[in-house]
């Protein structure tokens, strides 16, 4: 599996960036930098999901944006922000790509599709944003839930993939017993199936009916 930004690039740029780039695993529970940290790096995810998240004054971390193989994160320095923006931490493992941004900016004047690609990610994202924020405002817990379920299979490529349902509830900011009551109901639907923190997707279709419209409107903008 491929990171769809570095895929989409022309050969001739991808040539000159993969030597610079540095790819390992990811592991769930990983947090690959913190919010107010130097903005060195581009992460390009190719499997698994990265989510960016804001910490409460209380502590708790809810997710801003998931960060999966159409996407990428650290966007921010390529618009000057020296200093990263959220807790980048690793919800699915996989595999990703580092890339130092000084590398890319010093190949942006010789490749004017990097400029294309960038600012395309810029309005994927921002979109992206705009649609969560209007999810979270007005969508039922049930339906946000199988939302992040099926952005999950679509980016992971598994109908199964490991979740605990406490991390789920603190991505969302949702309560514990909130999301529990909303797996039982899918599950009874027989649209997943859940045991020890792993998730099944067992009638996609299903699933998707469960889902808000977000989830069908943010397949034309996903980031």
């Amino acid at each position: 599996m491929t990171n769809q930004i570095i895929a989409a690039l022309p050969d001739d740029c991808r040539a000159v960036l993969a030597p610079r780039l540095m790819t390992r695993p990811i592991r769930a529970g990983e947090v690959l930098y913190v919010a107010g940290s130097p903005a060195r790096s581009l992460i390009f995810p190719h499997d698994g999901m990265i989510s960016l998240q804001t910490r409460l004054r209380d502590g708790r971390m809810i997710e801003q944006i998931q960060v999966c193989r159409d996407s990428m994160a650290g966007g921010e320095a390529l618009l000057g922000v020296d200093r990263a923006q959220a807790h980048a931490v690793v919800v699915l493992s996989g595999e990703a790509s580092w890339l130092p941004v000084a590398d890319l900016i010093e190949a942006r004047p010789h490749f004017p599709s990097l400029d294309r690609a960038i600012l395309s990610h810029v309005s994927r994202t921002l979109a992206y944003t705009a649609q969560a924020v209007v999810c979270a405002s007005v969508h039922t817990a049930s339906q946000r839930i199988a939302r992040w379920l099926l952005r999950a299979d679509d980016m992971t490529l598994t109908d199964s993939f490991q979740i605990m349902q406490r991390s789920l509830a603190e991505l969302l900011g949702l309560r514990l017993a909130t999301v529990s009551e909303a797996c039982s109901r899918l599950m009874r639907a027989g649209a997943i199936r859940y045991s020890r923190g792993t998730v099944t997707i067992i009638d996609r279709p299903l699933l998707v009916a469960h889902a808000c419209e977000c989830y069908e409107a943010s397949l034309g903008v996903t980031c």
